[in-house]
């Protein structure tokens, strides 16, 4: 069997005389080409926005959270037969052991060992209660905490049990009273009775309000100042990865590398790693991005009816051309292609058109979002968007040119030339 050889110079005649027939109504061309444009441009404004949030979603989650860190709890209970059993003998860990981590650990970008409790603290006749993260000097690099004046405890502070402090803006605030919060800086406060020398202010989230009275004291020294509670109050080691990606690796160094530090007593370390939130903002921006191109779609819809309807009203103006066509020798795929081709080239125009506007209407609402929200987020443009947009409008103009194009084809020449 053999198969149809694609003549070319047919294709380009049909291209031809397509075009021609799309410039003789100019103004019917453009209004059936609006409903693509509108389509094309929210898909492709839908797309590069919800790209951009992810993105911005994504550095903010990596930045303020936990989501890229390993982290290791001793595990001082369990639960048999639904009652919590405590555990004994469980490996308490040290600086010497985060230190250890970080050289051992293969992928470890930075660490830090953490204690976390309540404590109280006071300026003359001003008193809270604080939130106290009792840490290693590199807790200021893991975290990049933001100092709004002063400085961060250093490894020798931390090392020669120092009696220092960072405070949190608010924090600052609360004990300062009617003063300034960097007013405090250089100044004793009293923690848990005892005085620390405040070294440093932590500059206010730039959005939203701050969640705690925070404030931030060396590790070594500092576990008598945190108010006592039932539980064992345990450090937590946490390590970090080079990247998202890289965090389930990670973990499986991190697992290595205790059993062979601490034997069968590893099975008394928690190793837990926050992925799942990031996750969980990866599938809402997915979900999102699904919703908003099916919206689009629709709109393609709808321009792809207005089209077959265009191109349905052209094949009744022009029944007697065809005929002539025919008549002279154009076989019926001539005259199919002719108006799939007419019927591509309007989509293929209103996919240009509205590219541009979406990319537009992109900058203009992420311009909006930084305005509004302060939130620094920036279009972004795939090139899997443009190829998605391109192919929605080609395939758009394939389904809904199809019937035109078949209708035209299959009238006979006699009757098409007789008919007025």
């Amino acid at each position: 069997m053999k198969r149809p050889r694609v003549n070319s110079a047919a294709l380009v005649e049909s291209a031809r005389v397509g075009a021609d027939s799309l410039r003789t109504n100019p103004m019917r061309t453009t209004l059936s080409t609006t409903g693509v444009i509108i389509g094309v441009a929210s898909l492709v404004a839908a797309f590069s926005i919800t790209d951009g949030v992810d993105l911005w979603a994504r550095a903010l989650i990596a930045r303020e959270s936990s989501v890229q860190d390993v982290q290791i709890t001793p595990r001082t209970s369990t639960v048999i037969a639904g009652r919590t059993v405590p555990i004994s003998g469980y490996p308490v860990l040290t600086t010497y052991d985060a230190e250890r981590a970080r050289n051992e650990v293969p992928g470890v970008a930075q660490y830090a060992l953490t204690l976390t409790g309540n404590a109280p603290v006071e300026y003359g006749d001003r008193r809270a209660t604080a939130v106290l993260v009792l840490s290693t000097a590199s807790l200021a690099d893991f975290t990049t905490i933001d100092i709004l004046a002063g400085r961060f405890f250093t490894p020798t502070e931390v090392l020669h049990s120092a009696p220092v402090i960072v405070l949190g803006h608010r924090l600052a605030e609360e004990l300062a009273g009617s003063r300034d919060a960097l007013w405090l800086l250089g100044r004793d406060i009293k923690v848990s009775g005892r005085p620390r020398e405040v070294v440093g202010v932590l500059a206010p989230p730039k959005v939203g309000p701050e969640p705690d009275l925070a404030a931030f004291a060396p590790l070594r020294g500092g576990e008598s100042l945190l108010e006592p509670t039932r539980e064992p109050r345990l450090p937590t080691l946490r390590l970090k990865a080079n990247s998202i990606e890289a965090v389930d690796s990670l973990r499986a160094q991190t697992v290595n590398w205790l059993a062979e530090r601490y034997g069968s007593r590893v099975e008394k370390l928690n190793v837990e790693v926050g992925t799942q939130r990031l996750e969980n903002t990866r599938q809402a921006m997915l979900l999102t991005k699904l919703i908003l191109g099916l919206l689009a779609g629709l709109i393609l819809a709808v321009g792809g009816i207005g089209i077959m309807n265009v191109l349905l009203a052209a094949v009744a103006e022009r029944t007697r051309e065809i005929g002539i066509r025919k008549a002279v020798g154009a076989r019926r795929a001539d005259i199919q292609t002719q108006f799939m081709v007419e019927s591509v080239t309007v989509t293929g125009a209103g996919s240009a058109i509205g590219f541009v506007v979406g990319i537009i209407l992109a900058q203009a609402a992420t311009a909006a979002f930084r305005f509004i929200a302060h939130a620094p987020i920036y279009p972004v443009m795939h090139i899997s968007t443009g190829l998605i947009a391109a192919g929605s409008a080609i395939a758009v103009g394939l389904i809904f040119g199809t019937y035109p194009a078949r209708r035209a084809a299959e009238l006979a020449p006699v009757e098409a030339i007789a008919r007025e």
